[in-house]
């Protein structure tokens, strides 16, 4: 009788230890689960993260280089906001020129000089030419190949030469005419702040506007 008392108790035992073994089996296998679950869950909500920050970023490249675009064209537009449908040519796209790209806008030249150009503030000299241009309406001056220096003579029609028509010369050259002048005598006016040039210098003849005398760049004043 004791021995099968002994049995049963053997027998209860292993079954209370089966079972508790498959209870923290079980509760391991949920933890490991809940885990997984988490894991994958960060893992979905980072990547939007990382793709609405891509998304971003782009945007922002593209805001930042059309804002760029837009304000070249902006101060480009400022720039040339002088112009009008006048103007026989504009004086600052003929800076650097070179002989040939005069000539496509103005045909081949009607006679040529050679000379030597002295640069300012030097003793330096360098051969020069200057081409005269549909019957001497137009005369550049070219310093080793570019274009340094016009004289556009006005001679297409008659400007009278004081305050309120002068500035008609400076607006057939394609240049700003709400300026004014830096030095003033009763044959020429200079001016200096045009911007797309360096400087300008119109002289009379008589009671008219004779020619205006363009320095291109600084560099050849």
């Amino acid at each position: 009788m004791k021995k099968l008392i002994t049995l049963f108790l053997i027998i209860g035992l292993l079954f209370v230890t089966a079972c508790s073994k498959d209870t923290k089996l079980n509760e391991q296998g949920a933890s490991e689960t809940k885990t997984d679950k988490e894991e994958s869950t960060d893992s979905s909500t980072s990547k939007p993260e990382k793709e609405d920050s891509e998304a971003t970023e782009t945007t922002t490249t593209e805001d930042e280089s059309s804002t760029a675009e837009e304000e070249a064209t902006s101060d480009e537009s400022e720039q040339k906001d002088y112009l009008t449908s006048e103007h026989q040519f504009v004086a600052s796209e003929l800076t650097n020129s070179s002989e040939k790209q005069i000539s496509n806008r103005w045909g081949k030249p009607n006679r040529t000089e050679k000379i030597q150009f002295r640069y300012s503030g030097t003793t330096e000299f360098v051969p020069a030419i200057v081409n005269y241009y549909q019957n001497d309406k137009y005369a550049v001056t070219f310093v080793e190949g570019k274009a340094a220096r016009l004289v556009y003579s006005v001679i297409d029609e008659e400007i009278l030469f004081n305050d309120e028509e002068m500035t008609r010369a400076l607006e057939l050259a394609g240049l700003p005419v709400d300026v004014e002048e830096t030095t003033d005598t009763d044959t020429a006016y200079v001016y200096n702040d045009l911007g797309d040039v360096y400087e300008v210098t119109m002289f009379s003849k008589g009671e008219f506007v004779d020619y205006l005398y363009i320095i291109l760049d600084e560099a050849y004043k």
